[in-house]
């Protein structure tokens, strides 16, 4: 099977940090020879905290296996633009882009995020004037494209991608030194024969639809390799939901500061009250150390600030007596939305124990295990947050007791009476 002999050759030279990473860049590299029967094209992001943990190994590898590739550390977008326009499309993997989307973003980053993000979907185009006689044209963007590199990408594009958290190897973990005049022409046959197998499943694959265990987003981003998947046999079928499920249960980036503090609201609301007001909110919010809302912008989380920050979610006060009050029933419909559900702690209480050091009975509260303190702060934030849950579906049941009563009147009201 020639994506075992491509997944083979891949672990060769590049230690991944799972089989169901090097899985993904597998049927990665196999969707680049199907482009045409599909509707998008994931992003590849090979990510890691510091260097030398072969990102650039495994593009590398990538560039010998993909068509058309586009191997480079620098280009401007208007190159770029130029490139897929023209044809045939390149396979852009893209290294170091660190040094294009860092802390200082350079000049054309903006432009180049723009391309990665639209060149995701079939049929997106980007207008752009075209010198000398500056006429409008609208540029094709739809590529394939791998990006390697330290740190984080913006939220726009790894919300596209596949990512993959490259990491250090470890010294237990050997792979094969890579010798360019050694190993380049075997992996040049492979990526050939790789593009014989796709022409032989082209008319089956175009317009397949996987079934998938995801949802939004990530289901659309891993469709074609899920697709590729069903079709290379019933072991990768496996590999592909199981590397789907297994690289996106952990990849959702750094929240934004909106959903940061609705999470912490969320934690130190009082349980037991519908409602509270603004400032007894920030005095919760900036007494709990963990939280930023203290040093927020230095001064600290403010009136106004706590306003604006969740008016986009459609949150705001009302005036009550002398003070600004927040309800619980507006918070409850955007904790549902944007933060998941309140889980259990993982480490369950301890069972009695029985008499010790001479003790009677041993019924008090447990206070270690096999030498841990038990962890009661744990316990007491999940058992919290799942009250929490539970006060907001009843808000919400009340509100669908208002409504049922409400449709009852206008059905009263309407009601006809059959003539006897």
């Amino acid at each position: 099977m020639i994506l075992d002999d491509v997944d083979t050759y891949l672990g060769r030279f590049v230690a991944f940090p799972s089989d169901g990473a090097r899985h993904a860049v597998t049927l990665w590299v196999t969707h680049t020879h199907l482009l045409d029967c599909f509707d998008s094209t994931p992003r590849l992001v090979l990510t890691s905290p510091e260097k030398q943990s072969g990102k650039t190994r495994c593009l590398e590898i990538i560039s010998l296996l993909v068509p058309n590739e586009l191997h480079t550390t620098s280009v401007t977008p208007a190159a770029l633009f130029r490139m897929i326009d023209k044809g045939p499309t390149p396979t852009v993997l893209f290294d170091e882009y660190d040094t294009m989307f860092g802390h200082r973003p350079t000049e054309g980053a903006e432009d180049l995020r723009a391309l990665i993000n639209a060149g995701h979907r079939r049929g997106v185009t980007i207008p752009r004037c075209v010198p000398p006689s500056m006429d409008p044209k609208r540029f094709s963007t739809f590529a394939a494209v791998a990006l390697a590199g330290i740190g984080e990408l913006p939220d726009t594009i790894t919300d596209r991608s596949v990512l993959i958290p490259m990491r250090r190897r470890s010294p237990g973990e050997q792979v094969e030194p890579f010798r360019i005049r050694k190993h380049e022409p075997p992996g040049i046959e492979l990526g050939g024969c790789l593009a014989e197998w796709a022409i032989g499943h082209r008319d089956a694959l175009d317009g397949y639809e996987p079934e998938t265990p995801l949802e939004d987003r990530p289901a659309d981003v891993w469709e074609p390799l899920l697709a590729i998947g069903d079709h290379a046999g019933d072991l990768w079928a496996t590999r592909a939901r199981n590397a789907a499920q297994s690289l996106t249960a952990g990849a959702d980036g750094p929240e934004s500061l909106g959903v940061e503090l609705l999470r912490d609201i969320r934690y130190v609301w009082p349980q037991d009250q519908l409602s509270v007001s603004a400032s007894e909110l920030l005095k919760s919010l900036k007494v709990d150390g963990e939280m930023r809302w203290a040093e927020h912008r230095g001064g600290g989380l403010s009136t106004r600030s706590l306003s604006q920050f969740l008016k986009p979610f459609g949150i705001r006060s009302h005036k009550k007596r002398a003070a600004n009050v927040y309800a619980r029933s507006d918070l409850a419909d955007a904790w549902g939305r944007y933060l998941e559900k309140p889980s259990l702690p993982v480490e369950p209480p301890l069972p009695p124990q029985g008499p010790q050091d001479g003790g009677c009975g041993g019924n008090g509260p447990p206070t270690e295990r096999e030498g841990k303190p038990f962890p009661w702060k744990a316990l007491h934030r999940s058992l919290t947050r799942r009250i929490g849950e539970l006060v907001d579906q009843a808000a919400r049941l009340d509100w669908l007791l208002n409504e049922l009563k409400v449709l009852d009147s206008v059905h009263s009201e309407f009601h006809v009476v059959d003539d006897e």
